[in-house]
């Protein structure tokens, strides 16, 4: 009898596809992080709505400390990420915190005054900043958490203490830096290249690729890519590109306040609450995807659509941003022809609203054992 039930149960257990080990191991690893980003985000919305107000100058003490109070969370992201993915996977967490703090230390940092392009043992290595990113320490992450599980059945274990973290940094963190850590920036750079040749043919069709997109390039870290193209553009004359990026922000917007009114558990609407208010005020959008978008992923659909229908109209008009700022309410002067504008992100707040109140969302299931099972096969 036990041996046919479990048999049952092994039988009628689902399938874990790759894109949900991916979203489930995301989820696991900015899930414990969803507090502290709605906290920080909140006051970096405040900031905004005082300096607006000319309640407090930029340049003075008080404000220097809170805006250090709110950008740290962000600005370490590689450390915050590197334990709580190390956690996800079973690995040692102080170790992938240790990898993420390699890439923000002071003297590796400080070899991008002298290029782009330093040396590991005669290797070239591309250098970059990796303050605020997310992609590289994602990378990393599993691949450490598997070489931690090698080490562990290869060293003996009166050895483990001192040999397994030893190695493990002096091999991963200098992987990061010539192979992972790059391959982010490649990924970007590739990213930004797809974006500008859609700009150069159609309007329209780049704008619907780009606020479809947006969402997705802003989970994994590959949405800074774009943002030196968009200084570049500014200086020219305006840029198109987070013009109609835009419309993403907006719709993720929508989104949060669709899930504030459809959903019925406190917590859900507790979250969704609170990240409305850094979402529309500083366009910091981060405790929407990571605590609503992330567990919930067939919302991603109503997004993308959204963001898509919005990009388009703003593509269409050809609309340019005239200063670089997070796009949100507050930044809305900042574009012009701003009427289409205003439209395209409106019809892109209201629809991820809509299609979100209509359509629901499925119930949210993070299982980081089973991510780690998957990676490791």
């Amino acid at each position: 009898m036990n041996e046919q039930g479990e048999k049952k149960v092994q039988q009628t257990e689902p399938k874990v596809t790759v894109i949900q080990t991916v979203f489930q191991f995301i989820s696991g690893s900015l899930g414990p992080l969803i507090p502290v980003f709605a906290g920080a985000a909140t006051i970096k919305a405040l900031l905004a709505i005082l300096t607006m107000l000319h309640w407090l100058s930029p340049t003075t003490g008080t404000y220097l400390i809170l805006a250090a109070a709110g950008n740290s969370v962000f600005y370490f992201m590689p450390i915050l990420m590197g334990i709580t993915g190390s956690m996800a996977l079973g690995a040692n967490p102080w170790i992938g915190g240790a990898i993420g703090a390699a890439l923000l230390e002071p003297n590796f940092t400080g070899l991008l005054q002298h290029g782009s392009v330093s040396s590991f043992l005669g290797i070239p290595v591309v250098l970059a900043n990796y303050s605020s990113t997310i992609f590289p320490i994602f990378i990393a992450t599993p691949v450490y958490a598997l070489l931690e599980k090698f080490l562990k059945k290869v060293i003996h274990r009166d050895m483990q203490l001192f040999m397994v973290p030893m190695l493990s940094l002096i091999i991963i963190v200098p992987l990061t830096a010539m192979v992972l850590g790059p391959f982010g920036t490649y990924a970007g750079e590739l990213v930004s290249t797809v974006v500008l040749f859609l700009f150069s043919k159609s309007g329209l069709l780049a704008g619907a690729v780009l606020g479809a997109a947006w969402t997705f390039l802003t989970v994994i870290g590959l949405h800074m890519a774009l943002v030196p193209i968009a200084i570049q553009d500014i200086s020219h004359g305006g840029d198109p590109l987070m013009a109609t990026a835009s419309a993403g922000v907006f719709a993720q917007i929508g989104f949060a306040l669709g899930m504030l009114i459809r959903s019925r558990d406190v917590r859900l609407k507790s979250l969704a609450g609170a990240s409305l208010l850094p979402g529309i005020l500083s366009g910091e959008t981060r405790p929407i995807l990571y605590g609503l978008f992330l567990p919930y992923r067939r919302t991603f659909i109503y997004v993308a659509i959204a963001g898509a229908v919005g990009g388009a109209i703003s593509g269409a008009a050809g609309v340019k941003m005239s200063a670089l700022a997070f796009p949100s309410f507050l930044s809305i002067p900042l574009f012009t022809p701003m009427v289409p504008y205003v439209i395209g992100m409106l019809v892109a707040f209201l629809m991820a609203m809509v299609l979100t109140i209509l359509f629901g969302y499925e119930k949210a299931t993070e299982t980081p054992e089973s991510a780690y099972n998957a990676v490791e096969s």
